[in-house]
Order: C-alpha cells, then structure tokens, then sequence
C-alpha cells in the first residue's frame, strides 16, 4: 500500500516568490503567467525542483524574449526555451493536442489553461498556479487527491495509446515517489505496445529511469 504524500502549499507559496527566475518573469510580464507541471509536484511534496515550466494563455514569444533575446522558439510546439537568471526555463503557450497515430509526435494549437492541463500526463502532473499574488491551486483533474492517496492517475483510456512513453514515466514516478498504479491506470499499461514510438524517445526514458 503506497503512502501519500501531505502536501506543503507553504513550501509551494515559498518557492513561487523566491525562486529567483519566477520573480524576474513575474517582473516582466504583463499578462498572467502560470507555473504548471513537476515543479508543483515536487514543490507540494518537498522534493527538489529541478524543472520550471510556465504557460500562458497566448503567444509566449515577446515575453521570452524579453526576458533572453537568445531563446530558443519552437513554433511547431508553442514553447520557449530560455535562461532567466541562470536557471533554464520553459515558457509554452496553453494548448490542445491530438495525435494522428499511436506513438506520433502530437499536432497542437493555442488553446485555454484548462485545455493545457486536460492534455498532460497523470493527474498529479496537471495543475496549476499564477505565479503573481494573491493566486489559487488550479487543479480540475484531482491531483492533490492523489497525492494524498500516493496514486498515479492517466487523465484518460488513450493515454498510454496516445504516447505510449507515458508507460515509462509512469514507473519511473512510481519508484521516485512510491506511488501505486490507480487500479485502471494498472490495466490499461498491461497493453501498451512501445513499437510505435521512436528509439531515441525510448531511450530518452530509459535514461531518465537509469537515473532515478
């Protein structure tokens, strides 16, 4: 029986006003930007943060590059890559995503903040809060429930279908933080067939679960 985890929003609340490349976005912006992603995960479960993802609702790329004339674009997926105050960063407009076969990268566009986190992964990878003040844990999906429950949760039937690399992630959050399969997350990875998806996304996951 998995153990859950009692979730640290003062932790949370601490690491959104202190993180020192947060609070040069938050200084820069000037439309509503949201953390999304791990970096909620691990900062409600007090583990390290290595990764910052933001969205916003609309075109990332004038506050990007605001903020690092030399950040990378990748038009196709909508998301930002850049250095802010030393730390990388990842800045992505909110989008939906659909996948033309198993295993395909998935075709995108712009979409609401609600649609960002209803394409994602497992419950307790899709929430969100605005990093200015006075903001609330958006969380439609139940993910601190599951934390709570110390269970890993897909968002739907097709997830595994969708992006069958979500199979191994799957365990490698498994053995990070001791959580259990929810019981229909569990049958639906006994089918995942991984022919679809290419060797070196593979073995991108491999690599991350060598690490862990």
């Amino acid at each position: 029986m998995a153990t859950g985890i009692d979730p640290d929003y003062n932790r949370l609340a601490s690491l959104i006003w202190t993180h020192p490349a947060i609070a040069r976005v938050r200084e820069a912006a000037s439309q509503p930007v949201y953390l999304v992603g791990g970096a909620i995960r691990d900062g409600l479960a007090d583990f390290e943060v290595d990764d910052i993802d933001l969205v916003v609702e609309g075109d990332p790329v004038p506050l990007a590059t605001s903020l690092d004339p030399d950040a990378r674009i990748n038009e196709r997926f909508g998301t930002v890559n850049l250095l802010v105050e030393g730390e990388p960063v990842d800045i992505a407009t909110a989008r939906t995503e659909t996948y033309p076969r198993p295993g395909a990268l998935p075709e995108v566009k712009a979409g609401s903040l609600e649609d960002d986190l209803v394409r994602r992964d497992f419950t307790i990878n899709a929430m969100a809060i605005g990093i200015g003040r006075d903001s609330e844990l958006i969380d439609p999906l139940g993910g601190i429930a599951d934390l709570k429950s110390g269970v890993l949760r897909v968002l739907h039937d097709k997830s595994f279908v969708d992006d069958p690399t979500r199979a191994l992630r799957a365990a490698r959050y498994a053995a990070r933080f001791g959580f259990d399969l929810e019981p229909k997350t569990a049958e639906l990875m006994m089918t995942v067939n991984t022919s679809s998806v290419s060797h070196s996304r593979l073995g991108k996951e491999l690599r991350l679960i060598a690490e862990e």
